[in-house]
């Protein structure tokens, strides 16, 4: 089966043997996947809408996976020892954790694939008790994905780290994904400055963060 490159880098995250709550499943593609793999132990696929959910319970009919018509990580079970949450936004990603802290008791790993505001996912995270074992860029579509595994316990990180990665400098895209990324925050400074709400602190906040970059 041929899946992205995005999907395929958070299955081959996924631990051997892994019981896995896939949050946001979508069309079931992860799912579909880790079982030709024979990867998981056990696999849940949520969507908090009756549509999407619809269309996933469709498409996993002849899959031995169960389903979940609910509201994040509010109903897994117990057994989940892995959260997959792929194709959202950073801020709507820690919203979901941070609503049932209690239910990752058990949680040894939380798989990551935040669209925007990775920042903040490392951040929440790593406050939530666990620490990043590793990431991986993803380029596709024109676009740049940073995949996340973040496993239990506890890790000191630099604001680069936490702004751009963990040890992402050994990425094999990294180079790729400073220059343009580099030209993007340049840009935006330009603009910024020439900006009527263009104040002197954010300024030097923004130059600041490019010289992080730049250093890295």
């Amino acid at each position: 089966m041929r899946i992205s490159d995005r999907l395929k880098t958070i299955a081959d995250f996924i631990k051997d043997g892994a019981d896995v709550a896939d949050v946001g499943a979508d069309h079931g593609l992860l799912e579909i996947y880790l079982i030709n793999q024979n990867k998981t132990k056990h696999l849940l696929a949520i969507e908090n809408k009756s549509g999407p959910f619809s269309i996933l319970k469709n498409n996993l009919i002849d899959y031995d996976v169960d389903l979940s018509l609910s509201d994040g990580i509010e109903k897994i079970p117990e057994s989940v020892d892995t959260i997959v949450i792929a194709g959202m936004g950073g801020i709507l990603i820690c919203d979901i954790l941070k609503a049932h802290k209690e239910k990752l008791t058990n949680v040894k790993q939380i798989v990551i694939d935040a669209h925007r505001d990775q920042e903040l996912v490392r951040r929440e995270i790593t406050e939530l008790g666990y620490h990043i074992e590793k990431e991986k860029i993803v380029y596709e579509n024109g676009a740049y994905y940073f995949v996340m595994s973040f496993l239990k316990g506890r890790q000191s990180y630099s604001l680069s780290e936490y702004e751009w990665g963990y040890k992402i400098k050994e990425d094999p895209l990294f180079e790729q994904f400073k220059k343009d990324e580099l030209e993007s925050l340049c840009l935006n400074l330009l603009r910024y400055r020439s900006s009527t709400k263009a104040n002197e602190e954010a300024i030097k906040e923004k130059e600041a963060k490019i010289e992080r970059l730049e250093h890295l």
